[in-house]
């Protein structure tokens, strides 16, 4: 079913790191979800697929989930199952449940890794959005064993590209901070987001500050939207806020190359996602 290649299997991440450097044609392995079925559509397409094949199935360094002072850290090949079943994601980190919930079916997710769903670079994953609302750091090992820190937000602004390792992603805790989390699936029968919105703030009193809003329109790379940002850090928590809002949008990352319904459906999932900050 697949084109003849070359497997590769270290067993510590920096193997890795410098097999992924020195590596001709390769691709890496994590889970295989996306790229397994990536091949094999391209040899029934009769396209060339990568001859070196580097799976990090062994790198056990690269599997779990601490929680250390402020700070949440989830390795890359921590499957999606593993992070939805771990109690370390508390307070408004929760939002991770309610993401890993909405990837796939169970066999998919007892598979799939946060690293494989981060770096695959398929636009319409669901990991972007809430990791950029989130602000995490995702971290990355070279060759040389030095490690590069990357926001998500800057990561995906470059079209998720990394010539480095993917090792881990932190995640800070914030004690005042709330979250929501909306997500649109593509067809009855296509369950992939056709868009998504996670919406995270801090709130005291009710007044609104440190907002971030991750937006994954399926089309480009996850991305904020600074307009209503900057709107929702002047506003306080009210029954009217959620509408509101939806005048204050960076509309083109909305109305880009999208069909009516889904415009409709991004203003449904914004409103609602304030809406419920706003009310938890």
């Amino acid at each position: 079913m697949l084109n003849p290649l070359t497997l590769h299997l270290p067993k510590t991440s920096l193997e890795a790191a410098r097999l992924y450097k020195e590596l001709e044609d390769s691709k890496v392995l994590a889970g295989g979800t996306f790229l397994l079925n990536s091949m094999k559509l391209l040899k029934h397409k009769g396209t060339k697929t990568a001859r070196n094949i580097l799976s990090l199935a062994k790198v056990d360094e690269l599997k779990g989930i601490s929680f250390q002072g402020d700070t949440l850290t989830i390795k890359s090949m921590t499957r999606i199952n593993d992070l939805f079943e771990s109690p370390l994601p508390d307070g408004h980190l929760k939002i991770l449940h309610t993401v890993c919930r909405n990837i796939s079916t169970n066999p998919i997710r007892n598979m799939a890794t946060v690293g494989g769903n981060l770096t695959c670079r398929y636009t319409w994953t669901e990991m972007g959005a809430v990791m950029i609302a989130l602000d995490a750091k995702m971290h990355f090992l070279g060759s040389d064993a030095k490690e590069e820190i990357i926001p998500a937000e800057n990561f995906f602004k470059n079209a998720a590209r990394s010539e480095k390792l993917f090792t881990h992603v932190t995640i800070k805790t914030q004690a005042a901070a709330r979250t929501a989390y909306r997500r649109v699936r593509k067809t009855l029968h296509v369950d992939v987001p056709m868009l998504a919105v996670c919406v995270k703030t801090e709130i005291k009193g009710k007044q609104w500050y440190n907002t971030r809003i991750g937006i994954n329109n399926g089309v480009a790379f996850a991305q904020r939207d600074p307009v209503l940002e900057e709107f929702l850090n002047k506003s306080s928590s009210s029954s009217g806020l959620g509408k509101e809002a939806l005048e204050h949008l960076t509309t083109a990352i909305y109305d880009t190359r999208s069909s009516d319904y889904k415009q409709h459906m991004f203003r449904i999932s914004l409103k609602s996602a304030i809406e419920e900050i706003c009310h938890s």
